[in-house]
């Protein structure tokens, strides 16, 4: 399929050829709406905008969900046979060159990525031979929960660029972090990590602190009551003693659990 075909095919038809490439409804719908696109290059440009800026959380874990584990393919054959071949194509470097050994990692340390994170290990796979797959794979299953998902996302995208190019039959440019991409993954990270640590100077803090974040918008999730309890025999959890409460800020936050500079245990 040539750009001009792609600009002119009705809308459903258009999300549908882009579900294929990647398996967010909503970057779909809005990649779709934005046509037409004068070049793949334009095109490319705005799947970046979308994806990075545009497209909810939700969507990329649903985009993530799409995806078959690292050499299990069978599981998209019935649903979208094309998407499977791609799939088979971008692992194709990767099973070529898997031993009995790397072929055992991969399938723990995909049970053990997607247990900690909650979704599976999603890498651009093109070209990688397995060996290199699982050093990533390993490499990356330290990280804290919200820099692996910047991580998954960047790669889907790189995925998604691929599967463009092969859905139209275009060389795809170079993958390029943007200053707006990298604003929206900087604050989503910011939103996910804990306060910077108080100067010496500055007033005590209380021991323990909350931050809830919205994961569905990335944003930090205002009046969500919060009840802290101490549990009066260790092992015992029939039994507690009611320590503090209070509900989130703005800011996500509750910095009143416990009396700033307490040290009760």
């Amino acid at each position: 399929m040539d750009m001009s075909r792609f600009n002119d095919l009705a809308p459903e038809k258009a999300v549908e050829e882009i579900l294929r490439c990647c398996g967010s409804t909503q970057f779909a719908q809005k990649l779709a709406a934005a046509r037409p696109y004068g070049s793949f290059e334009e095109l490319i440009t705005a799947s970046r905008n979308i994806w990075k800026n545009e497209v909810c959380v939700t969507e990329w874990l649903a985009a993530f969900k799409a995806h078959p584990r690292i050499g299990d393919v069978d599981s998209l054959r019935k649903k979208f046979a094309t998407t499977a071949d791609w799939c088979e194509g971008e692992q194709s470097a990767a099973m070529r060159s898997a031993n009995e050994d790397v072929i055992n990692g991969l399938a723990q340390g995909n049970t053990d990525y997607e247990a900690k994170f909650g979704f599976i290990f999603i890498i651009c796979a093109t070209g990688k031979p397995a060996g290199v797959i699982l050093d990533a794979l390993r490499a990356r299953l330290p990280n804290s929960p919200h820099h692996e998902l910047k991580l998954a996302a960047l790669e889907q995208q790189k995925i998604t660029e691929i599967r463009l190019q092969k859905l139209l039959g275009c060389e795809a440019p170079p993958v390029t972090a943007t200053a707006a991409a990298a604003n929206r993954l900087g604050t989503l990270g910011a939103h996910l990590s804990p306060a910077p640590a108080a100067a010496p100077t500055a007033p005590k803090r209380a021991p323990i602190t909350t931050h809830v974040l919205d994961i569905s918008i990335g944003r930090p999730a205002e009046g969500i009551p919060v009840t802290l309890e101490k549990m009066m025999v260790p092992g015992d959890a029939t039994t507690f003693e009611h320590i503090g409460k209070g509900v989130t800020d703005a800011d996500g936050r509750i910095g009143t659990l416990l009396e700033p500079g307490s040290t009760r245990q």
